[in-house]
């Protein structure tokens, strides 16, 4: 484009010198016929003047004005020639100009349309080399799944060959093939006896010997494939095996669980061990599978049982109070009594006011022959509960500690009255205090009699509601009046196990009026 305009500029400026010529050439031509006609005519005598013409005013006048007015004539018609001129040197440039940005156009948008052609043609190209890309990568897929296939087909062929020479097919009169194997190895070991080294066998002793080692192997390796396969699907639904602080699904829980219960049914102890300690990487907060655990193990190793307490109450659950009284009963049972206190007190300094663990300490200095020890620590949880319901109802376990417990019932009609001060308008005191006047006696329940009764109640036709209800009873009880541990801990699963029930049968109910609803 600048070169252009400097074209442009440049024929301009010689046309402006060809216009300036011309008028000179016309200036040159006018000086030349004023010439000619100041010379004389040929034939005409210079020398003769000329009559001179009467010339009046009038008449001198009259020229000088018609020569005036030549004159203007002359003015206008120059001023008219230099204003024509540049307009039409004007005209001419401008179509120049327009002719020119006219073609400078028309080069550009055939320059933008070859552009675009290229740029269609350079995209069609890289099209079609992505497609060839693509079939390539087919077929080279393609090519790799035949030969995979083949290779599978060959390793299948390869493995049916070793099973027809060297190992005994179960289908195809198995007894038969092992007494031929069997008589082959003793002929050798007959005819040629076996050397002291490996390197001196013959070809024919190491053929028979590998053929006895394979015929011995092949009912394990059988027995190992036919475990994989029926473990399998549980190993392929676990998703998580390491740890992590967010909880598993229940896809996953249960996964787990299923696991377990079929590895335990197999009585492998080595097998089901490793298999918790795998279980328990991934769900280490979840207290059901130590418990599960434990109580595997429980009959296996008391010692290593104990162990996998401390590591799941002391490290991973340290605010589950179930696993914790688990392990005071079970340290309790062995007769290791501080450990068993070790462990109440661990639960109750992280998650203190709980009334289970809080009885289950009573209890077990009771029963340990410490009966001021329990004493106490019942008027210390009166002393330290929030709330009037709480209050009353570790009052009534301390009078009742006093009165059957420790066989005194002077003092329990003393704390009694003190208490009654403090609360006149304690309906359940006054309640108390008849229940005491009425039958003052030291006299413990006897536990078996009253356990007899709990189990026809639970035993009944009572609705599931009922059940759970005198199960707990049952469960406090125990932990009031009785004598062994073990009782407590079967009450205990036997509480779990009618709540479940309970809570399905609500379930159910909820579900059905939602239904009829």
């Amino acid at each position: 484009a600048v070169v252009s305009t400097q074209s442009a500029a440049l024929e301009a400026a010689n046309k402006e010198e060809d216009v300036e010529m011309e008028g000179a050439e016309e200036d040159v031509k006018m000086d030349d016929v004023k010439m000619d006609e100041s010379t004389p005519e040929p034939g005409v005598d210079e020398s003769t003047p000329e009559p001179a013409p009467v010339v009046t005013e009038e008449k001198e006048e009259e020229k000088e004005e018609e020569e005036a007015k030549e004159d203007k004539k002359g003015r206008k018609s120059k001023r008219g020639a230099s204003k024509r001129a540049p307009a039409k040197r004007t005209s001419r440039r401008s179509r120049k100009d327009t002719e020119e940005e006219e073609k400078e156009a028309s080069e550009t948008k055939e320059e933008e349309k070859v552009e675009v052609v290229e740029d269609k043609e350079e995209a069609r190209k890289e099209e079609n080399a992505a497609v060839e890309m693509e079939t390539a990568a087919e077929q080279e897929n393609v090519v790799a799944k035949e030969e995979e296939k083949e290779n599978v087909v060959a390793k299948e062929e390869e493995k049916e060959e070793l099973k027809e020479e060297n190992v005994v097919s179960v289908e195809k009169d198995p007894e038969e093939q092992v007494e031929k194997m069997t008589e082959d190895f003793t002929k050798v070991d007959m005819e040629e006896p076996l050397p002291d080294s490996v390197d001196a066998l013959t070809d024919r002793q190491e053929a028979a010997v590998r053929e006895q080692i394979l015929l011995d192997m092949a009912p394990v390796h059988e027995q190992i494939l036919a475990e994989l396969e029926e473990v399998s699907c549980f190993e392929e639904g676990i998703k998580r095996p390491y740890f992590h602080v967010k909880e598993l699904e229940r896809i996953q829980l249960k996964n787990w669980k299923n696991y377990l219960n079929l590895i335990i049914e197999k009585k492998d102890t080595a097998r089901t061990i490793i298999l918790f300690e795998r279980c328990l990487i991934a769900c280490a907060f979840y207290e059901g599978f130590w418990i599960k655990y434990v109580g595997f193990m429980a009959e296996i190793d008391e010692e290593e049982t104990s162990k996998i307490y401390r590591r799941a109450c002391m490290i991973h659950l340290v605010k589950k109070p179930q696993i914790h009284l688990n392990w005071a009963a079970f340290e309790e049972k062995r007769g290791h009594l501080e450990v068993a206190r070790e462990a109440l007190d661990h639960i109750e300094t992280n998650l203190a006011g709980l009334i289970a663990v809080t009885l289950r300490r009573a209890g077990l200095e009771r029963r340990s022959g410490n009966m001021q020890q329990g004493a106490d620590i019942l008027k210390g949880a009166i002393d330290t509960c929030r709330g009037r319901e709480t209050r009353d109802y570790w009052i009534m376990k301390y009078v009742a500690y006093m009165q059957f417990n420790m066989c005194d019932l002077e003092k329990t009609r003393e704390y009694l009255k003190e208490q009654v001060e403090r609360a006149q308008r304690n309906k359940r005191l006054y309640m108390k205090m008849l229940e005491v006047e009425r039958c003052p006696t030291t006299v413990t329940p006897d536990v078996p009699n009253v356990i007899e009764v709990f189990q026809r109640a639970l035993t009944s036709s009572l609705s599931v509601e009922d059940k759970a209800g005198f199960s707990h009873r049952r469960l406090t009880f125990l932990e009031e009046f009785g004598t062994d541990v073990g009782m407590i801990i079967d009450a205990y699963d036997d509480h779990n196990r009618n709540y479940k029930s309970l809570l399905e049968e609500k379930k159910r109910e909820r579900e059905s009026s939602s239904h009829s609803n």
